[in-house]
């Protein structure tokens, strides 16, 4: 059934805009991109299912970029879930954004969702946005000292924007066993001085309220549901004021390791680093993303 829903619908993501109010959104659902990259590393399922929101944050925040770059979403901390990282790559073009995604945990890392508890002490979330020589490279951190991923989120845009954020975000197996992930974001903007329309503030905050009530309607079950376009998301949700929504932007799973990149790295470090790693004068390199293993000769390494 799945393979005959839209492409529209299926790993993509929407600009929109409620008509006449402060507010723009966009919403992202991952299926095969995250699916893909899940059921390779078979993760236990509470490090799968964050692992999934993050992908879907990233991708949801990689779209909004203007030029070609890459947006990272790593979260680091002590505790038995070590690392997790996300990133979004566009080359432009109309071409499809590029996600992938992994996590370095322990082997004792307790079932639990708790991030403030998985990651352990002084853990950090970093975005970073590198669009090379269109902008400057930029990188925003928060604390990772709440129970769920979305209050990080959040707090990224707060306190790197000050740009009120509601958003929400959902990881899950579907009835045939596939993961599949979603997020939805609307964000309270302020007009310019130079606009010709200007809005009353009770009347602005009145809005946005609103809208933050209709976003917190949506269930997880509808946000995941493959078979609901997300257009008939945002018309649900937002009927009433009337909602625009823009081009989309289709998404894919990839990576971006490659064998030339690998031994350029390789070939900087010297002898005793290199024997020190290899194994009969070989040295096995894994992407933790792909999972995909390169072998490189020592010797040749040298010359």
């Amino acid at each position: 059934m799945n393979d005959k829903i839209p492409t529209l619908f299926k790993d993509s993501c929407l600009p929109f805009q409620l008509e006449g109010q402060d507010i723009k959104g966009r919403v992202v659902r991952l299926n095969d991109t995250v699916h893909k990259v899940l059921n390779k590393h078979k993760y236990p399922e509470n490090i799968s299912r964050l692992l999934g929101q993050v992908m879907a944050f990233t991708a949801l925040i990689g779209s909004m970029m203007k030029y070609d770059g890459i947006l990272t979403t790593q979260m680091k901390g002590a505790g038995p879930l070590r690392v997790m990282v996300s990133d979004f790559a566009t080359d432009g073009n109309d071409k499809p954004g590029i996600i992938r995604g992994y996590a370095g945990f322990a082997d004792d890392t307790p079932d639990i969702k708790d991030i403030s508890q998985l990651f352990g002490k002084d853990a950090y979330m970093a975005i970073t946005m590198d669009q090379g020589k269109f902008m400057d490279r930029y990188q925003g951190i928060v604390s990772l000292t709440g129970e769920k991923f979305i209050e990080a989120a959040e707090e990224y845009f707060q306190s790197s924007e000050q740009l009120p954020t509601k958003i929400m975000l959902a990881c899950d197996k579907n009835k045939d066993g596939k993961w599949h992930a979603a997020a939805v974001m609307i964000q309270h903007y302020a007009r310019s001085s130079g606009q010709e329309f200007t809005r009353d503030e009770e009347t602005t905050k009145d809005d946005w309220n609103t809208a933050e009530i209709l976003l917190g309607s949506l269930k997880s079950q509808e946000l995941l549901d493959d078979a609901l376009p997300l257009q008939d998301i945002l018309i649900r949700l937002f009927h009433q004021s009337g909602v625009r929504i823009f081009d989309h932007t289709n998404l894919k799973p990839g990576c971006r390791c490659s064998t030339d990149k690998l031994r350029t790295v390789l070939a900087s470090l010297d002898m005793e680093e290199l024997r020190d790693i290899a194994e009969d004068g070989i040295i096995t390199a894994t992407c933790e993303f792909c999972m995909r293993n390169r072998k490189f000769d020592i010797a040749k390494l040298m010359h």
